[in-house]
């Protein structure tokens, strides 16, 4: 004869197993078969700490890498926590090893008020996988009352960038996808003639349209999609050179389009690091520009020509 079969124990360790997993997890993307999900930190779920309606700040690897230095310097400026990190399979597989300690490449973090969040991710993101992350990201935005989302990220130019470049802001308009605008950025409060005239009195032309891709673009999107408030704050940047000068304009202008006091920032130590990357990068160029003249002097060529043939932006 068969024993009976104690039916509360097995659904007890059911209701166990979902209490662990829901410790652990808040958004698990059931559209993908939970290959993406956020992953929140125990003190989180517990209550400790709570987010109130925040402003989320989003920065990614990209040209001179702006969007990463403006948001890890925002972090270290304001103190703030990882409250949570995202896990994918469509995530490229690693972690991030920074002061003494290994860290998930895409992670949130939240300041002690909690109306200002940032998230970094420091690991590509699989092109099939894209929707799904992005998605786990919003659901996250949604269930937690962000009120806008803010992208800090670079527009890549070959060569080093203007030094009198400026800022530019692409606006959502409060969520509304045909309200969309691109805003050129100069610090005072000007009519749209007056911008205009300024625009022709430059040396760079602003585009009234223009296509932001990538993970930032992604972001913006869902926003849209999801009737979030959204920018982005771009900056030209050189590829493949770290540009603290840059990620500090982008600070700077968001400190001045938003009215919250936390994120009035202040960016000397950047441009102490990007006046100081300056110098190196003008010796090095100094450098090579000598050698060149050197070696064509010594063949007999114009020297000139070695000046030319290097793009300043």
């Amino acid at each position: 004869m068969l024993p009976k079969r104690n039916k509360s124990g097995p659904s007890r360790t059911i209701k166990k197993r979902e209490k662990a997993i829901a410790a652990h997890t808040d958004i698990d993307n059931g559209a993908t078969g939970g290959k993406t999900r956020i992953k929140h930190l125990a003190k989180v779920v517990q209550g400790k700490k709570k987010l109130h309606s925040p402003i989320l700040i989003a920065g990614f690897p990209g040209a001179g890498l702006v969007g990463s230095i403006s948001t890890s310097y925002i972090i270290d400026k304001l103190h703030m926590n990882q409250i949570a990190c995202v896990e994918s399979e469509f995530i490229v597989p690693g972690v991030i090893y920074a002061e003494g300690k290994l860290r998930h490449p895409f992670r949130l973090y939240s300041n002690e008020k909690g109306d200002v969040c940032v998230l970094v991710c420091e690991s590509p993101i699989m092109i099939q996988g894209m929707y799904s992350v992005l998605d786990t990201v919003m659901d996250w935005a949604l269930r937690n009352k962000v009120k806008e989302v803010i992208v800090l990220d670079g527009i890549a130019v070959e060569g080093l960038p203007d030094s009198k470049r400026m800022p530019i802001i692409l606006s959502s308009g409060g969520g509304e996808a045909d309200e969309a605008s691109l805003i050129h950025d100069n610090s005072i409060n000007v009519t749209k003639k007056e911008e205009e005239k300024m625009a022709d009195n430059s040396s760079t032309v602003y585009p009234t349209t223009a296509f932001v891709g990538g993970t930032s673009g992604g972001i913006l999107s869902s926003c849209l999609s999801n009737g979030i408030a959204s920018k982005a704050i771009l900056i030209y940047a050189a590829r493949g050179i770290p540009d603290p000068d840059g990620a500090a304009t982008l600070i700077e202008s968001l400190s001045r389009i938003t009215d919250n006091e936390s994120l009035k920032i202040d960016t000397h130590e950047l441009r102490e690091q990007g006046a100081s990357l300056k110098m190196r990068m003008e010796k090095i160029i100094q450098s090579y520009v000598e050698q060149q003249q050197q070696g064509q002097q010594e063949q007999g060529q114009s020297p000139k020509s070695v000046r030319e043939g290097i793009m300043y932006g």
